[in-house]
Order: C-alpha cells, then sequence, then structure tokens
C-alpha cells in the first residue's frame, strides 16, 4: 500500500484554471481536493506553495533515452529511462518498437510487455507496414506488406499490450488490416506514408484514430494532390506533433492547432537514446545515428531519425512558440493522448477518483515533483537536456 500524500497549498489546475487547493492521495487514487485537508489524514506532506499542481504528461511515441534504445533495450534499462522520464513529468508513456526483424520485434515487445513500471501504459508498434519513400529512419529492407497474421503474432510476444500501431494506409489490404486490429482495441495512427488523400480517408472511414508525427514522414499537401496531410487535416483524427523546433516550425505549430484544434493536438517526443546525452554517435533501432546541435539523423541517409526532445520542453517551447498561457496547453501534453487512447476516466485531470497523475513545476516551469499512480518518483531538480 502506498503511503498517504498531502499536496497543501498548491496552484492546481481544475476545470481550465489555476485555483489554490489542497489535495490528499492514498493509494493511487486522488481521495480529497479541498481548501484545507486535516495534515493528519496524510503520512507526507508535500507543500507545493509557489508551485503549478497539473495532469502528469504522457508521451505516446518515443524510442528512449539516456543511451537506451527500446530495440535493445533490457528489463534492467528500461527502469533508468523510467527514472529519466519521471524527471521531466511523465506519468505514462507508450515505449515504441520500431520496424526490425521480426524476432527483434518480438523480443522487444516481449521484454517491454514484461515490465512491472506502471507508468508503461502499452506499447506503440511503428512498423512494419509502412511505405517505402516516406520511410525515414525505418530500414526499408525490413519493411512489410500488411499481414494480420504477423501483427497477432507481434501482439500475442506483447501480451496484447500493443496500444497504438502506426502504417501506411496506401498498402494493399489497409482497410481490411485496419478493421480488423481496431477491433481488437488497438488504435492505428496513419504514418510513413505517401497515401492520397482517397486512401487516407478509407482508413479513416476504417477506424484509423491518429497520425504520427504529423507532416514528417508524409506526403505534403498540394493543391492538386491534397494527399493524407490533408486528409490528417480535415478529419478529426488525433495528430502527433514533434515541438522541438526542429521537425515543425514555430508558426507551422500554429497553424496546426488552429485547423486541428486544441484537443485534437497530442504533443510527443519520438525521443531516441540520444535524450539526456550530449551530441555525438547513437543507434535507433538497426540505423548508426548522429546527433548534432541536438538533431538527429541517420549516418547513412541524412534522414531525421526521431528527437533529443523531452515532455517539459515540449510544453515550454509549444508555450513559447504559440504565446499561450499553461492552462490552455495541459491538454496537448496531457489528456488529447489519453482521450485516444480511451484513457481519459482513468486519469489525465485533477478529480476526485481519478489516479493520482500529477507533475507540480515552479514559476519557469521545470518539474520539481512527479507522482505516478499515487507514488512519488520524483523529487528534486535536473539539468535541462
Amino acid at each position: 500500500m502506498n503511503e498517504r500524500i498531502g499536496i497543501i497549498n498548491g496552484n492546481v489546475l481544475s476545470d481550465g484554471e489555476f485555483v489554490t487547493r489542497d489535495i490528499l492521495i492514498e493509494n493511487d487514487k486522488i481521495v480529497e481536493i479541498a481548501s484545507s485537508i486535516d495534515h493528519d489524514k496524510a503520512d507526507s506532506i508535500i507543500d507545493a506553495s509557489d508551485l503549478t499542481v497539473m495532469p502528469g504528461f504522457v508521451d505516446i511515441h518515443t524510442h528512449g533515452a539516456v543511451r537506451v534504445d527500446y530495440n535493445h533495450a533490457t528489463s534492467r534499462e528500461l527502469h533508468a529511462v523510467n527514472d529519466f522520464f519521471s524527471s521531466h513529468g511523465v506519468t505514462a508513456y507508450l515505449p515504441t518498437v520500431m520496424t526490425d526483424t521480426v524476432q527483434t520485434m518480438k523480443r522487444q515487445l516481449a521484454i517491454i510487455a514484461g515490465s512491472e513500471i506502471k507508468q508503461i501504459a502499452g506499447i506503440h508498434l511503428e512498423g512494419p507496414f509502412l511505405c517505402k519513400k516516406y520511410k525515414g529512419a525505418m530500414p526499408e529492407e525490413l519493411l512489410q506488406p500488411f499481414n494480420l497474421d504477423l501483427f497477432l503474432e507481434l501482439n500475442e510476444a506483447a501480451r496484447q499490450r500493443i496500444k497504438v500501431v502506426t502504417v501506411a494506409p496506401e498498402l494493399p489490404g489497409a482497410v481490411d488490416f485496419i478493421e480488423a486490429v481496431s477491433a481488437l482495441g488497438v488504435k492505428v495512427s496513419l504514418g510513413h506514408s505517401s497515401a492520397s488523400y482517397e486512401q487516407a480517408m478509407a482508413a479513416i472511414e476504417a477506424g484509423a484514430v491518429g497520425t504520427t508525427h504529423i507532416m514528417n514522414a508524409m506526403k505534403l499537401l498540394h493543391m492538386h494532390d491534397p494527399a493524407i496531410l490533408s486528409a490528417a487535416l480535415e478529419s478529426d483524427v488525433y495528430a502527433e506533433m514533434i515541438c522541438d523546433g526542429i521537425h515543425l516550425h514555430p508558426p507551422i505549430v500554429r497553424l496546426l492547432l488552429k485547423i486541428k484544434s486544441m484537443d485534437r493536438m497530442i504533443a510527443v517526443t519520438d525521443s531516441i537514446m540520444a535524450t539526456g546525452c550530449p551530441d555525438g554517435k547513437y543507434i535507433l533501432g538497426v540505423n548508426d545515428i548522429v546527433v548534432e546541435y541536438g538533431d538527429a539523423k541517420v549516418i547513412a541517409s541524412g534522414a531525421r531519425a526521431g528527437s533529443t526532445l523531452t515532455m517539459d520542453r515540449a510544453l515550454r517551447n509549444i508555450m513559447d512558440f504559440t504565446g499561450l498561457p499553461l492552462k490552455k496547453t495541459n491538454n496537448l501534453v496531457s489528456q488529447n493522448a489519453l482521450r485516444m487512447l480511451g484513457l481519459e476516466q482513468l486519469t489525465g485531470t485533477i478529480e476526485k477518483g481519478k489516479r493520482a497523475d500529477l507533475v507540480l513545476m515552479d514559476s519557469s516551469n521545470n518539474v520539481r515533483y512527479t507522482i505516478a499512480a499515487g507514488k512519488v518518483v520524483f523529487s528534486g531538480e535536473h539539468d535541462e537536456a
């Protein structure tokens, strides 16, 4: 049983506004929110004076950090990445396994699925059913046509914990595949794709609910060829965005938010093992990567290869890019992702009965405490990554 934690004098985000409140946490749940709580009810007290209290960050697309790549990670290394994410306010995330040999994908899916880390909310499988032209950092020789039996085999290795799969909807058999995996409760995201507008819309009608790192590794629109991007913008699917200032120029972030609305965009990191580390040479799946000034690229092709972004930095970047206040940007780093996953009733807002997934930040929006499932998983300061 977790200890009972009291958070007092916090500037708590409630119904879109910050208000001074105390919070009592018991086991993994928020059990009381009030102007004042009885301190004797708590085993420990966090004085949150001068701190904001928000729902914890959710990252549905990450390949690793601190020299750990999810296509190679051991069970022990998963904990090192989890500790790093905790220090940056992340309370739920989907480790992302990218296209690799079937043997490697099955091995890594099994390792991640077998972890008891509570912050792991499932797995994102990026590939292998992707387009060669927009492969990005995906190994072309390992990309495959749609194969439902293979997906089921991979999901069995993952103990049915694959929550999101990224696919290219122009490949033959897309509609049948999307309908089948959607019926299993797996969320389909469109990406690494040269799809036409019509192909993308057919995939959305079949059940696809998201787009992976929008405007990156996908065909862009043209006035005579609207392509997959137009379908992503016009429809109500969710869209991942990598707000590192490299993958999307700040005015593009503003434009996407205006077109898609603040309720359909999801900030992700697409982080790689170099996150939290100096520039240098690393790996991403089967690729050798070089990072210069925080920008990661595949050495062999020059293709951009994920990012070195953290979720708290993504939040600060969004605020810088848009001029929007903290209370307006919270959904982009928390609840929108949970809605896409169908987990919004469990957590993502600060309400009695919700799981206690919280991040406490100072006036510069730096993380000072992270509470995941009612447990303090980070307390202190860290060097900026």
